[in-house]
């Protein structure tokens, strides 16, 4: 190579151009990647938030050593003064969950398999998915009007345990529905297919492959209808009363019931200082009990895709 090209290729602009579009790239992708753990710090954050605070003021409840604290405060009932505990409201929310979820999600994932598996694509479908897609929007004190109107008046049930529990029910219904149906559509035609070439029955390949392969998205769906109807309060106020005890009957005046979100409701509302920390005490302690149920559906969850695989 002679001198002269030695010399044109050091004045060769194209290799500057190179090196600084290389280095434009690396700086954009810095930046976006800076830009996404930004957001994802914005989209964590509010959960750390709302603990600190809960747990600033509830934590001694839960875990403290004096009187209506610890573990009397989940087994004591409020009593004179509201100084106890939150028994009324702690085995109420169980009661309230444990209903609605054997009467809501049952209804759904059944729902969600006739839609997927038993009926053609057309309009019963469309119209089916658009009202499961309404319901899903309809705020929680629709529900309640409903559930008071429809249950407590027009069923002649009264306020109380039954009242509340399926109203929850019908609140779990549209989330449980299509979370269930987008998780069937996820399951590959091929494991159909095959089981039905086996021989199996059309209702043994949905029950053993279909649902099986689904559970995570299933579970997934449940997940997402318990934590809401959980920290629902609207609705309650219309149909399960409040009581400073547990149900003792089913329906009439005995099956009032209390719930932790309509405790923290009362106690914030009360200007009395022992009564907000109750409040916080009771809010840190809904928090627990939604986290214990994700994680114990998830190891179910897990376990299930283990033998799947």
């Amino acid at each position: 190579m002679s001198t002269l090209e030695i010399l044109l290729q050091k004045i060769d602009p194209r290799p500057g151009f190179r090196e600084a579009r290389k280095s434009r790239r690396h700086f954009t992708d810095y930046v976006f990647k800076i830009l996404l753990g930004i957001v994802m710090v914005v989209i964590i954050s509010p959960f750390f938030l709302v603990l600190i605070e809960v747990a600033s003021a509830g934590f001694s409840q839960v875990f403290g050593f004096g009187q209506g604290q610890g573990i009397e405060f989940f087994t004591t009932f409020p009593g004179a003064g509201l100084l106890g505990g939150i028994r009324n409201a702690f085995v109420g929310t169980i009661e309230l969950i444990a209903i609605a979820s054997a009467v809501g999600i049952p209804l759904s994932v059944f729902g969600a398999v006739y839609i997927n598996e038993y009926t053609r694509p057309g309009i019963s479908r469309e119209v089916i998915e658009f009202t499961s897609d309404v319901l899903a929007g309809i705020p929680s004190i629709v529900f309640g009007a409903f559930g008071f109107a429809f249950l407590v008046d027009f069923l002649h049930l009264g306020m109380g345990l039954v009242s509340g529990s399926l109203t929850l029910a019908f609140m779990m219904i549209p989330t449980v529905l299509r979370t269930t149906q987008e998780a069937l559509r996820q399951v590959p035609m091929s494991l159909r297919e095959a089981s039905l070439a086996l021989g199996a029955t059309k209702w043994s390949t949905t029950w053993n492959v279909t649902l099986r392969a689904a559970f995570p998205g299933v579970i997934t769906g449940v997940l997402l209808a318990i934590g809401r109807v959980m920290g629902e309060t609207a609705p309650l106020i219309f149909t399960a009363g409040n009581s400073l005890s547990v149900p003792t009957e089913l329906t009439g005046p005995g099956s009032w019931v209390a719930s932790m979100p309509y405790t923290i409701w009362a106690y914030v509302s009360d200007p009395r200082a022992y009564l907000q920390d109750k409040a916080h005490g009771t809010a840190l302690a809904l928090m627990m009990m939604v986290l214990a149920i994700d994680l114990v559906a998830n190891l179910i969850s897990r376990k299930v895709t283990r033998r799947l695989v």
